[in-house]
C-alpha cells in the first residue's frame, strides 16, 4: 500500500485548517470495482520518478544566487525611512532573502542626480524632471548593506547625465558597498530617441548602428567616472533591437556582466492583456528560451548573461495578477527557464508598483507573494547546485536539483488547470513544499514513504519541491 500525500486542496491553501495542513498524509485503501456491466476504461496510473539519482549528461549549474533585486532610485530612497539607518524590518527582509544582489536602476537610473547637484530654477523640462538623491541616501544605504551584505549594482545616468554627476555617483556607491559593487550605465538605451526630424514617422537607414554608436560614444565617456570598476550591460529593454550589434556592444563596453530585461507580458499600451491565465502560460514561462542567443553571444564573450530586469509585466504591473500567488508560481517557472537556458541569475523589479515583491510602510515590510517564491528559490537553488530536466513524468514539468552538500531536490510542475497524481520513490523521509496560483506562501510538511513510495497530488497550476538530506 502507498502513503499518499495530497498537496491539493488542505496543501494548497484551498481549505483546511494548518493543522490539516501539516496532517496530510494518510493511507489510501484500495477499491474494486464491480465487474458488472459497462466495461470501464482504466485511468493510466500515475507517473512515477525517483527522488534521488546522479545528473548525468549536461546539466546548469547555478554559479550565482539565481535570485537579485533591481530597485528604482526613488524606491530605495522611501524604503530606506528618514532615520540614519532603514527600519530593520527592512534588514531583516533582505537577509531572509539571502542577501541577494541589489541594481538601483530602472527608469529613475537616467532621471537620477547626485543631491545638491541642481541650484535654482530649472531652465528646462528636462532639468525639472531630474530626480536629486536625498543627502543621507547613500550613508543610509552603506548602513543597509553593512549589515545584510548584499553586492550593489549602481545605475549611473547616461541619457540626461555629466560626467560630474557620474564621478559623485560612482564615489557614493563605493562609501555604501560592503560586499563588491559594479555600475550600469543608462537604462534601456535602445529605447532612446534618436533625432529623426526630417520623417518622423520612419526609421532612419541603418539606425540600429546609428543608435549603438551614439550609446557607446556616451557610456564610454561616462566610464571615466568608475575608475575601472566593473560594468554590468547594456540593459537592453528589447534586446532583439541591438540583435546584430550585441556582441560589438559588449565588447566596446568591456563589460564583465552582459545584462538585458525581459518582461513577459505588458500592461504599458492594455491592462487589460495581463491575466492570471496569460501568467500561467506556457510562453510566460519559458520567455527566457527566446533570449538564448543573447546567451551564445555572452559565451562567446567568456562572460556570464543575467536578465537584469524582470517581473511579470511591465509599466509595473497589474493590480489582481502581478500580486496575485500566481505571480509566485510564475517566479519559479520562469527562472528554472532562464537557469536552464544559461542566464546566471533574474533581478526581479520594484518599481513601487503591484509587482513589487514587497513595500515597506514606515517600519513594517508587507510582503506580497511573489516574495515567498524568491525566497524559496534562492534557498532551493544554492551557488553550487546543478539542476537537469526530468523527462517522461506525464503531464508533470520535473527539475532534479543537486546540491553542493550532496542532497537531492525533485522540482515538480504542475502547468495544468486539473490536478495531477505522481508516484514518488523515495528511501526515507522527505520534506515537501508547496506554491500554488490560488493561495499566498509556502506550505510545509513532511512524509515518510510506504514500501519506498509516496503518492502526491498536485492542485492545478501549481509547483512543489521535494527534497531530503545527505
Amino acid at each position: 500500500m502507498l502513503l499518499a500525500l495530497a498537496l491539493g486542496l488542505s496543501m494548497l491553501g484551498l481549505g483546511g485548517s494548518a493543522d490539516t495542513l501539516m496532517a496530510a498524509a494518510s493511507h489510501v485503501p484500495q477499491r474494486h470495482s464491480p465487474t458488472h456491466g459497462k466495461p470501464r476504461h482504466k485511468a493510466p496510473p500515475p507517473p512515477e520518478v525517483t527522488l534521488t539519482g546522479s545528473l548525468t549528461g549536461p546539466s546548469a549549474q547555478v554559479a550565482m544566487p539565481p535570485v537579485g533585486l533591481s530597485m528604482e532610485y526613488s524606491v530605495m530612497a522611501q524604503d530606506l525611512g528618514a532615520g540614519p539607518c532603514p527600519p530593520p524590518a527592512l534588514t531583516t527582509e533582505l537577509l531572509q532573502l539571502g542577501s541577494p544582489p541589489l541594481a538601483l536602476a530602472g527608469d529613475s537610473q537616467d532621471m537620477t542626480v547626485p543631491s545638491e547637484a541642481l541650484s535654482g530654477l530649472p531652465i528646462s523640462w528636462q532639468t525639472a524632471t531630474l530626480y536629486p538623491l536625498p543627502t543621507s541616501f547613500w550613508s543610509q544605504l552603506h548602513c543597509l548593506l553593512s549589515a545584510t551584505k548584499d553586492p550593489l549594482t549602481a545605475g549611473i545616468n547616461v541619457k540626461t547625465g555629466e560626467l560630474a554627476w557620474a564621478q559623485q555617483m560612482a564615489a557614493g556607491a563605493a562609501g555604501a558597498a560592503t560586499n563588491g559593487l559594479d555600475f550600469s550605465l543608462g537604462n534601456e538605451p535602445d529605447l532612446y530617441n534618436l533625432p529623426n526630424y526630417a520623417s518622423l514617422a520612419k526609421p532612419l537607414t541603418g539606425e540600429e548602428a546609428a543608435a549603438v554608436q551614439l550609446y557607446l560614444q556616451i557610456a564610454t565617456y561616462m566610464q571615466q567616472a568608475l575608475g575601472g570598476a566593473p560594468v554590468i550591460g547594456p540593459e537592453l529593454a528589447r534586446p532583439t533591437h541591438w540583435q546584430h550589434q550585441l556582441p560589438h556592444v559588449i565588447e566596446a563596453l568591456h563589460a564583465h556582466t552582459v545584462g538585458v530585461h525581459l518582461y513577459p507580458l505588458s500592461g504599458c499600451v492594455t491592462p487589460r492583456a495581463v491575466t492570471v491565465g496569460g501568467l500561467l502560460s506556457e510562453s510566460a514561462a519559458d520567455a527566457p528560451h527566446r533570449l538564448a542567443w543573447v546567451v551564445a553571444d555572452a559565451n562567446a564573450a567568456h562572460l556570464p548573461a543575467i536578465i537584469s530586469e524582470a517581473n511579470s509585466a511591465s509599466c509595473a504591473g497589474e493590480p489582481g495578477t502581478s500580486d496575485s500567488p500566481a505571480a509566485a508560481v510564475w517566479a519559479v517557472r520562469f527562472v528554472l527557464s532562464a537557469l536552464k537556458t544559461g542566464f546566471r541569475e533574474v533581478r526581479f523589479h520594484f518599481s513601487g508598483g503591484p509587482y513589487d515583491p514587497f513595500l515597506v510602510h514606515g517600519e513594517e515590510v508587507v510582503k506580497r507573494p511573489l516574495e515567498s517564491a524568491l525566497q524559496a528559490i534562492n534557498r532551493w537553488l544554492p551557488v553550487g547546485a546543478s539542476l537537469q530536466s526530468v523527462a517522461g513524468v506525464r503531464r508533470l514539468r520535473a527539475t532534479r536539483i543537486g546540491t553542493p552538500t550532496g542532497g537531492t531536490t525533485l522540482i515538480l510542475d504542475n502547468e495544468h488547470a486539473q490536478a495531477q497524481a505522481v508516484l514518488l520513490r523515495v528511501a526515507g523521509s522527505v520534506q515537501i513544499e508547496a506554491l500554488s496560483a490560488t493561495g499566498a506562501g509556502v506550505r510545509t510538511t513532511r512524509s515518510s514513504p510506504t514500501h519506498g513510495r509516496i503518492k502526491l497530488v498536485l492542485a492545478g497550476n501549481s509547483v512543489a519541491t521535494v527534497s531530503t538530506s545527505p
